[in-house]
């Protein structure tokens, strides 16, 4: 394919007699596939971004982990108004997708990001998808006769990658949540920047009129978080309705989304079946809000419960879906499913429930947990002890497998069960003892926080401004790439 660009580029280069390098590599279209494929980090590499102006259009060159202060764009070039171009314009304009555009374009004035200046190389576009440029700063500047001034906003890219993720406030949470998620954001707080949403706002789509039920199982689940070992002094832990900025970015993605998609997600209309419901329009467009929940703190991974799986895919859906008409604002986020997809329900079900009275709460007491434990189903055809039994499907064996941490004795009483050598009382008392030990240290720490509400109460409310802040700023950048208060400004 002809790239006129890239020519005019490299005559460009080669007459100005500066030091560079070509690097070439397969097509690349995106910042991020460029980052991967050079093993360079964000700061080393420099993107050209198009802006347009009062008085015309001007280049803007800047590193890959900062962000442009728009402001200080217009004060530098004393004009009233300042906006990115769109993809289409930037393609007229350059003659270059976005992603790859070249820094020479000598029609424009040009500015740099001071920062670049930091580094001994940087590597940017060069108008071609298979080649990127190898430069020293100084030559770059030299190259594009761009002029070096100071209008970073903040860095954009984190030192760690940013979990988002939470919970419902129908109820106190069970065992089945522990290994389908709760697990993995204890385990990954300490490599994350991790967000938790216990989600007030999704509830009331189930039942508008039960604002005093909601706040308390709002607390329920809060106190559920701190006791498996979220440490809010690492993870924030906050409020869904104390962040407004959400719900503007839920009726952004509304416009995006059609009727008939938001309707055929499976986990919706399996949740209108399993709880038979006759459902809101906020139950219905649920993962549309929990698109916005996600994307406002722009987070790399969110760990669910298998269920949840097509909530994200339409999340993934969104973020590509506004990046391809408003160019890179959200990154696409990854779903992380838990050791144990789906556990089954003490009752045999598919699925454990609050709402099917047939989970373990994570808060049970010791007789509530021996008692829940004696009533569990098991293999209906084993008639006698000496019979032999299913492991598959069985919820004794299959909590014996999730939380026994002697594997050996798990091994044998399979094993046993499966030759009718062992009953199910001997069964149930181990997996009681098990489940005991694994609950008991839960327990205690969500007593702590119960006899101390206020110290609960604070954390609760730091962090719900902590986390605000980080939506408030995605999305005033949402604002400027859709240019959507361009017309009073």
């Amino acid at each position: 394919m002809n790239y006129p660009k890239y020519k005019i580029t490299i005559d460009a280069l080669k007459k100005s007699g500066v030091k560079y390098e070509l690097i070439h590599h397969p097509p690349i279209t995106t910042v991020e596939e460029g980052l991967a494929f050079l093993g360079i980090s964000a700061g080393q590499g420099a993107s050209t971004i198009i802006v347009e102006t009062d008085k015309g259009f001007v280049t803007l060159l800047r590193r890959d982990d900062h962000q442009i202060d728009l402001e200080k764009v217009k004060n530098t070039l004393e004009v009233s108004r300042v906006n990115l171009c769109k993809p289409l314009q930037v393609l007229e304009i350059t003659q270059c997708q976005v992603g790859y555009v070249s820094p020479y374009n000598p029609s424009l004035v040009t500015l740099a990001d001071e920062t670049i200046l930091e580094k001994d190389y940087v590597y940017c576009g060069t108008g071609n998808p298979e080649y990127d440029l190898k430069i020293t700063p100084k030559n770059l500047f030299q190259f594009t006769n761009a002029k070096v001034v100071d209008f970073i906003k903040k860095s954009i890219f984190r030192t760690k990658p940013r979990i988002l993720t939470g919970d419902t406030p129908s109820g106190k949470l069970h065992i089945g949540h522990y290994v389908g998620t709760l697990e993995n954001r204890v385990k990954l707080q300490h490599e994350y920047d991790t967000y938790i949403l216990l989600a007030n706002i999704h509830a009331y789509a189930n039942n508008y009129a039960q604002s005093e039920l909601i706040n308390k199982n709002v607390y329920e689940v809060f106190l559920d978080n701190l006791a498996v070992g979220i440490d809010p002094e690492i993870s924030t832990i906050y409020l869904e309705s104390g962040i407004p900025e959400t719900l503007e970015l839920y009726s952004y993605f509304l416009t995006m989304v059609t009727h008939t998609r938001a309707v055929r997600n499976p986990s919706v209309k399996e949740e209108i079946k399993y709880k038979k419901l006759d459902p809101s329009m906020g139950f219905i467009c649920y993962p549309i809000l929990q698109a916005a929940d996600i994307l406002g703190f722009n987070a790399n991974l969110v760990p669910v419960g298998e269920d949840q799986l097509p909530v994200i895919e339409q999340t993934r859906e969104i973020a590509r879906d506004f990046n391809k008409a408003y160019g890179k604002t959200f990154i696409v986020p990854e779903a992380k499913v838990g050791r144990v997809a789906r556990l089954i329900g003490t009752d045999g079900k598919n699925k454990m429930s609050k709402s099917g009275q047939n989970a373990i709460l994570l808060s049970d007491d010791e007789a509530t947990l021996k008692k829940k434990i004696q009533a569990c189903y098991t293999d209906p055809s084993r008639i006698h002890v000496t019979d032999p039994g299913k492991i598959e499907g069985n919820p004794i064996f299959e909590y014996h497998k999730a939380f026994n941490l002697d594997k050996t004795e798990v091994e044998d009483l399979e094993k046993r069960y499966r030759l009718g050598q062992v009953g199910d009382k001997e069964v149930k008392d181990k997996l009681f003892v098990a489940m005991n030990n694994f609950l008991a240290p839960i327990r205690e720490k969500r007593k702590y926080y119960e006899d101390r509400p206020e110290v609960a109460k604070e954390i609760l409310i730091e962090s719900t401004k902590r986390a605000r802040k980080v939506v408030i700023e995605t999305v005033e950048r949402v604002r400027e790439q859709m240019e959507i208060n361009k017309l009073i400004k």
